[in-house]
């Protein structure tokens, strides 16, 4: 059932009529809404497959003394690797009459077809759109945790797919990612910490360009302690970068974090974003239906990690309560 528009407080402050006094777009006002930014950082995979699956192989010691006899050696074995891709949609059912006889009117049209009126692009374009990018980079790169939907009951944004901090804890209650023994991220400390953490990364890696995740707080914290240590010859504060020394790594803040104390190292690389061939998420179809339009776009999303053994984390292993 569409729901309404809630112009209630539009029409109890400026009447429920409408009367052009020189009002248009420039007269609504818009808050600053979270971009998509954790995607950036990851290697981008293109497919219209459910799942996309991959295959890493792992073989012990090989080399050994001569003698005549056969000793033959572990050959190796191959582990399976996959990223799930959910569908997610956005459903909205309009009653564009609702502005009509208010001080919105000017986000009405003459045309008997409600869905080519001003208000529709308008919505679709200023706020449907970043609305979905917000969604997606606070509540399910990182936080989302599947949930199947069920009944007619719209889910919600972080039920949509499984997020990397789930796929964190999977990977190191299995035992298949390295833990990092800084624990829990703190302000005061979070310099340390990070250089800790590079040199807890496996020797063979210490070469490679590594991302270190973290929320964006306390990437600003390390960039404030990097500033305190003042062996830096710096002329202001811009200077200071998120590099971390004698490494060619960096920190990376990533939104989708939040306020977590969570950080995980891993190379861009290794970090997958599944999206279909062709994304629809920035395309809407509009319907009308009598009076009412409807709003829809769907499409398909994963996020996940390559290969476990190459992902560090201070993330702790889930309590058995024994």
């Amino acid at each position: 059932m569409a729901a309404d528009l809630l112009v209630s407080e539009i029409v109890e402050a400026y009447g429920a009529y409408y009367l052009n006094s020189g009002q248009n777009l420039k007269n609504i006002v818009k808050m600053l809404t979270q971009g998509s930014v954790t995607p950036s950082h990851m290697t981008p995979i293109k497919t219209n497959n459910d799942v996309y699956r991959m295959a890493s192989f792992d073989i012990g010691p090989i080399v050994q003394p001569f003698k005549k006899s056969w000793t033959p050696t572990d050959p190796g074995e191959f582990h399976p690797q996959e990223i799930r891709k959910r569908r997610m949609k956005v459903d909205l059912d309009i009653w564009p009459d609702d502005i009509k006889s208010s001080w919105l009117g000017f986000l009405a049209g003459e045309d008997l077809s409600r869905k080519d009126w001003p208000l529709i692009r308008f919505l679709m374009e200023n706020y449907l759109i970043p609305r979905i990018h917000q969604d997606m980079e606070t509540m399910v790169y990182y936080d989302g945790e599947y949930k199947a939907p069920t009944g007619s009951t719209a889910g919600k944004p972080e039920e949509s797919m499984d997020g990397l901090k789930l796929l964190l804890q999977k990977g190191v209650d299995d035992g298949s990612m390295k833990l990092l023994s800084i624990g829990a991220l703190d302000k005061t400390t979070v310099f340390d910490q990070v250089e800790t953490a590079i040199d807890e990364i496996s020797e063979i890696y210490q070469g490679v360009e590594m991302l270190v995740c973290m929320a964006p707080i306390y990437a600003r914290a390390y960039l404030r302690d990097k500033r305190a240590q003042g062996f830096y010859d710096i002329k202001s504060a811009r200077e200071v970068n998120l590099g971390i020394d004698f490494s060619p790594s960096s920190v990376v803040p990533l939104p989708s974090m939040g306020t977590s104390t969570d950080m995980f190292i891993t190379p861009k690389s290794n970090l997958i974003h599944v999206t279909d061939e062709t994304m629809n998420k920035e395309t809407f179809k509009v319907e009308e239906s009598k009076r009412c339009v409807s709003v829809m776009t769907d499409w398909g999303e994963g996020v996940g990690f390559g290969i476990n053994e190459v992902v560090w984390t201070n993330k702790t292993k889930t309590s058995t309560g024994e």
